[in-house]
């Protein structure tokens, strides 16, 4: 007897993603400040792109889309282990392994979007860092043309001046989100992949690296250590933050990180006007460095962390509360409870960081996590290992490091 095939797209997720976007909606618009524009145009499937700027972004598209649209979700959400059947249940999200290369996602796709759903995924794949729409894969593309279906570009604007990646604390004031460009079949068909990536990226390309606010908080500095670690008197070393101030911990410069997103000197003259500038100079540092000519002793980088490998879609497994992560030139190594075990640059296939500051690397079948503390700076441990497949020709894009 042929096996019954199972729906995707349930009645009841229609329901209850109704019922959210009801306690969504005063929320979003007295806690948060957020305005948007409904998509009323939406009337069959859309393969739907947003910027992504905050923790709160699923939801605030949300209500901007109907209810028969399905969110594309982290592999890391995905396995947590009672968390994961009740998402499932009630507005089941699709799956997929971040930061690295999950072709499933496109039969996925094709089976929502054939029973009627539209698709919501941010095309970056990582909230930005900087205020600047982060770099999008050109694999975003094929998924454009696999489906075959109109594309709507939402905008979220605001929302890195309320509540950067990098803080703990949001600030007050508005921001916004809405469709700004849809395109249907007819109208990308013809194009290239060159010139269909091109159109994307610039479409969604969304910069608030400029002056304006005012973002009003008395802890808007905190905690920019997650996202800065090359000072340009002292190369790489680490930063504290508290409240509005950030300070090198090698050198003392000591920066102020005022309402209008921009840093003023407070000892010294500050060497960037904002985030987006420091981003970009740690960034081009990195690529004057060929790591491979380093010893193999050389270390790079070093932190107390917890240490966790992820089992995607199935469950996560602590394997130490407390451990050394070393990085070198080509490998990471971890002590715990006399205990040491290295993972080479060449076994991992991938890295990334989920959510503020949680580092991930990629190994064949499950993924090692590591979780700092509120100081913890995972970024810098992905692009280095980035920088080293640059170097190895492991990466065909020489701009990419890992964000």
């Amino acid at each position: 007897m042929k096996r019954k095939e199972k729906h995707w797209v349930k009645f009841r997720h229609k329901f209850f993603m109704a019922i959210l976007r009801t306690v969504m909606r005063p929320v979003a618009y007295l806690k948060f400040h957020y305005r948007y524009k409904k998509f009323k145009e939406q009337k069959e499937p859309y393969l739907i792109f947003y910027n992504h700027q905050t923790v709160w972004d699923q939801f605030l598209v949300g209500l901007i889309c109907n209810n028969s649209t399905y969110f594309v979700m982290s592999d890391d959400l995905a396995s947590i282990k009672f968390a994961t059947p009740i998402m499932n249940f009630l507005i089941h999200p699709i799956p997929y392994a971040k930061s690295s290369t999950d072709f499933t996602i496109l039969r996925t796709c094709k089976k929502v979007v054939s029973e009627g759903g539209s698709i919501a995924i941010s095309a970056e794949g990582n909230r930005t860092y900087s205020g600047q729409t982060e770099y999008i894969k050109a694999s975003t593309i094929k998924m454009i043309k696999f489906l075959k279906i109109p594309v709507a570009i939402l905008h979220i604007e605001g929302g890195y001046g309320v509540f950067p990646r990098w803080a703990d604390k949001a600030r007050k004031a508005k921001f916004y989100g809405y469709v700004y460009k849809t395109y249907h079949y007819e109208d990308y068909k013809d194009l290239s992949n060159e010139e269909l990536y091109k159109l994307i990226c610039g479409d969604l390309y969304v910069d608030e690296s400029t002056p304006s606010g005012p973002y009003k908080s008395k802890h808007s500095a905190e905690y920019l250590e997650r996202v800065i670690y090359n000072c340009p008197k002292c190369g790489f070393t680490s930063f504290h933050s508290h409240k509005m101030l950030l300070t090198c911990d090698t050198c003392n410069m000591t920066l102020k990180y005022n309402e209008y997103k921009q840093f003023e000197g407070i000892n010294e003259k500050a060497p960037f006007q904002n985030v987006k500038e420091w981003y970009i100079y740690q960034q081009e540092e990195l690529f004057k460095m060929n790591i491979l000519n380093y010893d193999h002793d050389h270390l790079f980088f070093s932190d107390q962390v917890k240490y966790i490998k992820v089992y995607p879609r199935k469950k996560k497994e602590i394997i130490a509360k407390k451990c050394t992560l070393n990085m070198y030139n080509n490998r990471i190594e971890i002590f715990y409870n006399n205990t040491h075990n290295t993972y080479l640059f060449d076994d991992i296939s991938s890295s990334g960081v989920f959510g503020r500051n949680k580092l991930a690397f990629y190994i064949d079948k499950y993924i090692i996590q590591f979780k700092g503390d509120c100081h913890f700076n995972a970024m810098k441990y992905v692009n280095l290992h980035y920088k080293y497949r640059l170097e190895k020709g492991d990466e065909t894009n020489d701009k990419f490091l890992g964000l």
